[in-house]
């Protein structure tokens, strides 16, 4: 029986041929004619842009750098600024006489606009910015015609998109090739001067693809989607050259989207493990913190029996040192004492800002040097009573064993029993009276009693809306009793990551209550140390920038390395506009006043922003801030 030969099947592989790689390994063959510049297998020609949009926005050059099949040159030549002044002093000239020969008013007011414009550049070039010759060179290719079509009308489609207007380096094409090409020398002068414009070299680095690129930082969280639907994903724990702390800035009208915003950020950093703290004047948090997916903690700190805080107890606070301190600043900005008084103990701390509490609650001329005083004497004997002196460590001592309010006051009406100077009893009977309302009157609700706002939870809503209602000495004290509290639990632990809010920041910046002003700064400065955050949302910058308030209330704006400036309009917009210096794509994205959009800010990135929140969110959120 004969054996059948092997049948053996032919396999052919076949692969798409990568043109790029090809074209890499390929000797390229370079023809050239009037209007085309073909390397290898690949048509194509050079274009430069011959017109700019008048304004233009961060991230302009996107659009041009970014475009399928073409390659992009960018040249920048410095130029005197004498030079470039005479050259726009004569264009103003000429425009000037070109608007007598027109008759329309539209044709009119094109060069007014213009001129405007080129005002603005002179204004530029006299404070000193620098200014040069931008030249934009674009080789359009593809391996053939009919894709090379398609590709031209696309790119003409993108340049007209971004405001501006093309040529081709006719009679140039060879030039043009040796410039754009990696291994090709300078561009010859009779290739740049037909596309060389005059720039501001800040356009120019702002127009740079990668400044209008999103935010995509290690470990963040998705935000929301800048206008050309690239991401924010943020993550406000990234320490890098410009960006040195955990704080933030929102601001805008009711109805723009900042509560939701803020609620955003907050629920994805409770979701990340960041304990979160925040002082509710409206109410606006409660519905997320009764949420049985977040299981918060709600605490009204108005006079209820589990939102109390003693005022009397020591808080250990973090001392200030010489790496806290700006230039021109000194300890004294910070410390109402003389360190070498007292040393550094957390009594002597604590007594400074005890200066601050009762001088926000007695509110009264009488409260004077003598009464102040009397008063720190008072407070040294008590605590001596109660075992506290310079050198107690008040870590470990509980609650409970700290003096409150009413043994403070009863000390004081022993006192007046036994003072035997009528000068002296006279003054004890002067803070007796000062003190009974907070001791025995309706204000000892409050504070008299031992602190029961103690809460493992990480997500704590501190209720303040009752304050509100309450006499405008009594709600400052207890406004700085508050924060005094809650900048006690960002610094006790540098590892624990914690953010206080303060939702309606403007009840937080009275011009009265500057001393809080001053401790907000100053936490705000500080937190960074302690691995903590502070947000701050307000109605505007105004709030903060008021002169009765600018000198302190400029750093809590400062010193937050993120922002969120969401709709505004008005007088508002204007200090807006200044502060930011706004371009008038910004300014009017501002006064549209559109829910969720806004202008975020990341340390020196900047970029527009739309906040995208997931339906599942806006449920744990809640109806309180608005619909």
């Amino acid at each position: 029986m004969k054996k059948r030969k092997a049948e053996v099947a032919e396999i052919q592989i076949t692969n798409n041929v990568n043109q790029n790689v090809l074209n890499i390994i390929t000797p390229a063959g370079l023809d050239f004619d009037n209007i085309s510049a073909n390397v290898s297998e690949n048509i194509g020609k050079i274009f430069c842009i011959s017109k700019y949009a008048e304004n233009v926005e961060y991230g302009w050059l996107s659009g041009l750098c970014n475009l399928e099949g073409t390659s992009t040159v960018v040249e920048y030549r410095y130029t005197t600024p004498d030079r470039i002044q005479k050259v726009i002093d004569k264009r103003i000239s000429d425009l000037k006489a070109d608007k007598e020969t027109k008759k329309e008013e539209s044709e009119k007011q094109k060069i007014d606009v213009a001129i405007k414009d080129l005002k603005k550049m002179i204004t530029r070039i006299v404070k000193g910015e620098p200014v040069g010759y931008v030249n934009i060179m674009l080789h359009v290719q593809a391996t053939n015609a009919n894709v090379y079509e398609s590709r031209i009308k696309r790119v003409k489609t993108a340049v007209s998109i971004a405001g501006s207007n093309m040529r081709i380096l006719k009679f140039r094409q060879a030039e043009a090739l040796t410039a754009i090409s990696p291994y090709g020398r300078p561009n010859p002068t009779k290739v740049s001067n037909i596309g060389e414009r005059n720039m501001p070299i800040s356009t120019l680095i702002g127009g740079f693809p990668m400044a209008n690129a999103g935010i995509n930082d290690i470990n963040g969280y998705y935000l929301g989607k800048t206008k050309n639907n690239r991401i924010a994903r943020v993550n406000q724990w990234l320490r890098d050259k410009d960006r040195i702390n955990s704080n933030w800035f929102i601001s805008g009208v009711p109805g723009v989207g900042k509560s939701s915003a803020a609620k955003t950020i907050i629920l994805k950093e409770y979701a990340l493990g960041t304990k979160i703290i925040i002082l509710d004047a409206e109410r606006e948090f409660i519905d997320m913190a009764n949420n049985p997916l977040i299981k918060g903690q709600v605490i009204d700190c108005s006079g209820a029996d589990k939102g109390r805080i003693n005022i009397l107890q020591v808080r250990k606070t973090p001392k200030v040192t010489s790496e806290d301190l700006l230039p021109n600043e000194s300890i004294n900005d910070y410390m109402e004492f003389d360190e070498t008084e007292y040393g550094s103990s957390d009594l002597a701390l604590y007594i400074q800002q005890l200066r601050v509490v009762f001088q926000q609650y007695f509110n009264t001329p009488e409260f004077d040097f003598r009464l102040k005083a009397l008063l720190e004497k008072c407070l040294i004997a008590v605590y001596k009573e109660f075992g506290i002196t310079w050198d107690t460590d008040v870590a470990n001592i509980k609650s409970e064993e700290f003096p409150i309010i009413s043994d403070l006051y009863n000390y004081i009406v022993k006192e007046i029993n036994k003072e035997q100077d009528i000068y002296y009893r006279d003054l004890y009977r002067e803070l007796e009276a000062l003190l009974y309302s907070a001791a025995k009157g309706a204000d000892s609700k409050l504070w008299n009693g031992y602190t029961t706002l103690d809460s493992n939870a990480n997500l704590i809503i501190c209720d303040v809306s009752g304050l509100l209602e309450l006499d405008e000495n009594v709600k400052r004290a207890q406004f700085y009793n508050i924060t005094m509290w809650a900048w006690q639990q960002m610094s006790q632990n540098r590892n624990e990551k914690i953010m206080l809010v303060e939702d309606e920041g403007y009840l937080y910046m009275e011009p009265e209550n500057i001393n809080l002003i001053k401790f907000q700064r100053n936490l705000s400065k500080r937190g960074r140390k302690y691995e903590a955050g502070f947000m701050f949302i307000t109605h505007s910058v105004g709030d903060v920038l008021d002169p009765a308030v600018k000198r302190f209330g400029q750093a809590i704006l400062d010193n937050s390395c993120y922002k969120l400036i969401m709709g505004t309009d008005g007088k508002n917009l204007e200090e807006t506009k200044e502060i930011f210096n706004l371009t008038e794509r910004e300014e009017s994205l501002l006064s549209a006043k559109e829910r969720g959009k806004g202008i975020f800010f990341a340390g020196s990135v900047r970029i527009e922003l739309t906040v995208d929140i997931r339906t599942e969110f806006l449920e744990i959120m809640g109806k309180a801030g608005g619909r």
